[in-house]
């Protein structure tokens, strides 16, 4: 594939390659659960995208009102002070400063991105956040980067996707964008090694790979 592209705009999967969100989740859902939530619940239940539905399946009834507000509190108390990924919050800047523009798609749905991001102070260092309860479902499904590349107001060639899961590549190799890999994500080591078109070691690698600003 030519990677010599005139990228400018990146695109960035939320959860496990901005931030690592993993335990902070799964803190919310045993809140709001009333027991211990692993990732051997969890996983088969996480293609239902927004929060609300995974709080349904596992209660095993409908989430109400106060489920999905209770959800949220717990989430908001189990992110406040954790951390983007090193070197993150310096790249988000690097390509703003370079004129490239910034964007979010994520399988959260927008209450849950909003306190990440907001927690987190990657909010205001997005040009759009795309999320999973603006388009029809969760990735692999690509409308949500879609989306956030006619948000951003440039064509697919010009546009890099940076995510950590073989459905984040999946996504963006049918949405027509760069399909980078977040070589320290948090899913990344299950990607195949043709699932990809590059991969990016570090934060600061993307900014080398997109535009040769690192």
């Amino acid at each position: 594939m030519d990677t010599d592209r005139d990228i400018q705009a990146v695109v960035f999967d939320q959860d496990g390659t901005l931030i690592n969100t993993f335990i902070p989740a799964m803190r919310a859902y045993s809140a709001v659960t009333g027991r211990d939530i692993g990732l051997a619940e969890l996983e088969p239940v996480a293609h239902l995208g927004a929060a609300r539905n995974l709080v349904s399946a596992l209660l095993g009834r409908p989430a109400t009102d106060a489920d999905d507000d209770a959800f949220h509190d717990a989430l908001a108390d189990a992110v406040a002070g954790v951390e983007p990924y090193p070197g993150i919050i310096a790249l988000l800047r690097e390509l703003r400063e370079a004129g490239l523009g910034t964007g979010v798609a994520t399988n959260s749905d927008a209450r849950s991105a909003a306190v990440v991001l907001g927690a987190s102070g990657l909010d205001v260092l997005m040009d759009t956040v795309v999320t999973v309860d603006q388009v029809s479902g969760p990735k692999p499904n690509p409308e949500s980067i879609q989306l956030a590349v006619r948000q951003l107001g440039v064509s697919p060639d010009k546009v890099a996707f940076v995510g950590d899961s073989r459905a984040d590549m999946q996504a963006a190799r049918a949405a027509g964008v760069l399909a980078i890999a977040a070589g320290w994500g948090q899913q990344t080591p299950g990607i195949p090694q043709d699932g990809f078109d590059l991969i990016a070691d570090t934060p600061a690698d993307v900014a080398r790979l997109v535009r040769g600003v690192g």
